[in-house]
C-alpha cells in the first residue's frame, strides 16, 4: 500500500480540477498554491489560488482491480493452507 495525495482547485466554492500525486505537495513560497508531480502526466504542476489536499492509503482500489502485487511467499503460504 502507499500515500496517494489528491490535490483540488477550487472555483467559487466548487471543485474545478483534481490531480493525484505520490508526493506531498510543497506550498509556495508566497503560501496561496502548492507544486507537485502529477501521477498521471509525471508533469510539474503549480497551482495557484484556493488548493485542498487530501490523503489517501491506496491499496484497496489496487486489490480490487488486480493491480496489487503479492509478495512472493504469500503464494507460498496460501498453498500450505
Amino acid at each position: 500500500m502507499k500515500t496517494v495525495y489528491v490535490v483540488t482547485m477550487w472555483s467559487g466554492g466548487r471543485p474545478a480540477k483534481k490531480w493525484k500525486t505520490e508526493t506531498l505537495p510543497e506550498p509556495l513560497p508566497m503560501g496561496t498554491g502548492v507544486t507537485f508531480i502529477s501521477l498521471a502526466t509525471k508533469l510539474r504542476v503549480t497551482v495557484i489560488g484556493s488548493v485542498s489536499v487530501e490523503e489517501y492509503e491506496s491499496g484497496k482500489e489496487e486489490i480490487e482491480t488486480g493491480q496489487y502485487e503479492l509478495p512472493p511467499d504469500t503464494d507460498r503460504l496460501e498453498r500450505l493452507y
